[in-house]
């Protein structure tokens, strides 16, 4: 599904995460990342994500109601596409983040956990 994202993104002139190689070499130490992970995940959940849903819905029925040419559309699909960008990039940072976890966890007590 990744890479049909990605084309879509590209047939309509837009980038996708996996273009912008600066996000590859942001780096967190693994303390760092221990000690603000779980703030970083439940402010996410709690407040972030939905503000940035809230945004998109927002965004789509100004564009339904206000978008009376292709220009404004245009334009107005490219913000959300935006908002879903910087959305997906937090998503994969705490599935990122889990996962590290998960695996450190298994390392030191030998359980494994259920996927």
């Amino acid at each position: 599904m990744k890479d049909e994202i990605k084309l879509f993104r590209h047939i309509l002139s837009s980038i996708d995460l996996s273009d912008v190689e600066e996000l590859k070499n942001i780096k967190i130490s693994d303390n760092e990342l221990q000690r603000r992970a779980a703030d970083a995940e439940i402010f996410y959940m709690s407040h972030f994500e939905k503000v940035l849903k809230l945004y998109i819905q927002k965004q789509l029925e100004f564009i339904a109601n206000e978008a009376t040419d292709i220009e404004k559309l245009s334009f107005g699909r490219g913000t959300i596409n935006g908002l879903i960008l910087i959305n997906q990039w937090f998503e994969e940072r705490i599935k990122e983040s889990r996962s590290r976890f998960d695996e450190q966890e298994e390392e030191e007590t030998g359980e494994i956990k259920p996927v």
